[in-house]
């Protein structure tokens, strides 16, 4: 075997691995790290019915969420946005299979009830959701759109005239 096809890139086989296994285990925290974001901007600000803040001292929400991702080195509207959809999925309605980031555009299902099921309901016997996946169930442009179905065409016509 030659030395290009046992490297990926820059590294070997057996490293590149060695990543990949080290990435999916850092990968697989994100979502509770998203949501731990959000749970604690919510208890810093709450969110009353309807997603709309609770307003409780002289200071903004704005204000406070703004304070809170400076303090924390993020942007505010990565807070807001974690804020937001922490409130929409109680801790028991998470999925641990799904990314934060479809919780988040499964979050836009206005009725709760439908919510829930929606997360729970896996497309096309899938085993979990992809983000074009979720964005379909919500009705918003995915990047990979689906190839058109298309009707089988008839049998082509003989446009030559008969021969005499």
């Amino acid at each position: 075997m030659s030395e290009e096809s046992e490297n990926v890139e820059a590294v070997s086989q057996p490293r590149y691995e060695q990543i990949v296994a080290e990435l999916r285990s850092a990968a697989s925290r994100l979502p509770q790290a998203q949501f731990t974001i959000g749970d604690r901007a919510l208890e810093i600000e709450p969110m009353g019915p309807g997603s709309a803040p609770v307003q409780s001292s002289a200071w903004t929400v704005k204000q406070s969420l703004t304070r809170l991702a400076r303090d924390i080195g993020l942007p505010v509207t990565t807070v807001e946005q974690a804020r937001w959809t922490a409130s929409r999925w109680p801790a028991d309605r998470r999925r641990k299979t799904e990314s934060f980031t479809v919780h988040q555009v499964l979050a836009r299902i206005d009725d709760i009830a439908e919510r829930f099921a929606a997360i729970d309901s896996l497309p096309g016997g899938k085993t979990h959701w992809t983000l074009d996946d979720a964005r379909r169930r919500v009705g918003t442009q995915t990047m990979m759109p689906l190839p058109p179905v298309t009707a089988p065409r008839p049998p082509a016509q003989n446009q030559c005239s008969p021969s005499r």
